[in-house]
């Protein structure tokens, strides 16, 4: 049978931090909740994701519906890591377009940006509309075509964020990293 000493127990607990006063306690609470908040939150802060190596852009202009705006707008932060991807909305710029960012969570590397502008005006019945993407052109030595991009964003917007996308047709899950969409770049 092992015994302990009073001077062992004492050793183990000595590390434990002691505070002096409730507030203490208070601050240290509300350092973590704010810390929490921030790690929970799918709000896109520029410069706190590994930038793309090689962006490439196309235009869009796809029309989507008010609810996969607003979809777009909550985002989605994984939680474990299960979750392979972030979908985090940057701040409306000063015309009130806003930017989905796709990240490849483990890496903290942005894959995929939507570029999206808000509806003309509330009365010509126009809808907001994905203007334009920009994708990774560097895929670890691959790259794929601007259609082959766009497909891969709306399989990830529609399945982590219920996107519906009308005017696209469902794509099905094979159609995501298709090989036969990449080529392969030359090495220099």
């Amino acid at each position: 049978m092992t015994s302990h000493s009073n001077t062992e127990q004492e050793e183990r607990t000595r590390g434990l931090p002691t505070t002096d006063s409730e507030s203490e306690i208070e601050d240290w609470s509300s350092d973590v909740d704010e810390e929490m908040k921030k790690w929970l939150s799918t709000a896109y802060e520029r410069g706190s994701r590994n930038p793309m190596k090689e962006p490439l852009t196309a235009p869009w202009d796809l029309p989507i519906s008010d609810a996969d705006v607003e979809r777009l707008k909550v985002g989605f932060k994984s939680q474990s890591m299960d979750d392979k991807w972030d979908l985090l909305m940057e701040d409306p710029d000063e015309n009130g377009g806003i930017s989905l960012h796709i990240i490849r969570n483990w890496l903290q590397e942005e894959s995929y940006i939507l570029h999206i502008v808000p509806k003309p005006s509330k009365d010509d019945g126009g809808s907001a509309r994905i203007q334009s993407i920009t994708w990774e052109g560097n895929k670890s030595g691959l790259q794929c075509d601007a259609e082959q991009a766009k497909k891969e964003a709306v399989i990830l917007s529609r399945g982590h964020l219920h996107c519906e996308f009308e005017m696209l047709p469902q794509y099905p899950s094979s159609v995501f990293w298709d090989p036969r969409a990449y080529k392969k770049l030359d090495a220099e």
